[in-house]
């Protein structure tokens, strides 16, 4: 269903007509076409209203990702919290590391962090297992 329209005569000066016909010719779009999105453009500068109701659907959407993110930070925290109890209940009933294990777990801890900082750097860091792997389809 075709929009119904109104008919105006508009007149020009050339420079503006021969902008106007060259933006066209390169777009491949209808001049009639331009002058309405220009005048759309330039009314809704115009009126407020409708510039803030653009403003408002955006912050909204802004709104719903900052939600998002939180419930991502507060998942990250608890996860975080369960494995260091988990760790202090573990490493409570262990006997104290020798010299060994403790240069072990530095290595281990030094890998890691590289591997971190690589990631935050943006370097591809590929899947050290399966688990992983789906965890970091999570992103």
């Amino acid at each position: 269903m075709k929009a119904e329209k109104v008919r105006y005569q508009l007149f020009l000066p050339k420079e503006l007509g021969g902008r106007i016909n060259r933006i066209a010719e390169a777009s491949g779009r209808p001049r009639s076409e331009l002058l309405v999105e220009a005048l759309e453009a330039w009314l809704s500068r115009r009126n407020p209203r409708a510039a803030e109701e653009a403003i408002g659907v955006r912050l909204t959407r802004f709104e719903r990702h900052i939600e998002a993110v939180r419930r991502q930070q507060g998942l990250q925290w608890e996860v975080l919290a369960r494995m260091l109890r988990h760790q202090l209940l573990t490493a409570a009933a262990l006997p104290p590391a020798d010299a060994a294990t403790r240069a072990n777990a530095l290595r281990a801890f030094e890998t890691v962090i590289d591997e971190l900082a690589d990631r935050v750097a943006g370097k591809a860091v590929g899947p050290t297992d399966a688990g992983i792997a789906k965890v970091r389809k999570f992103q």
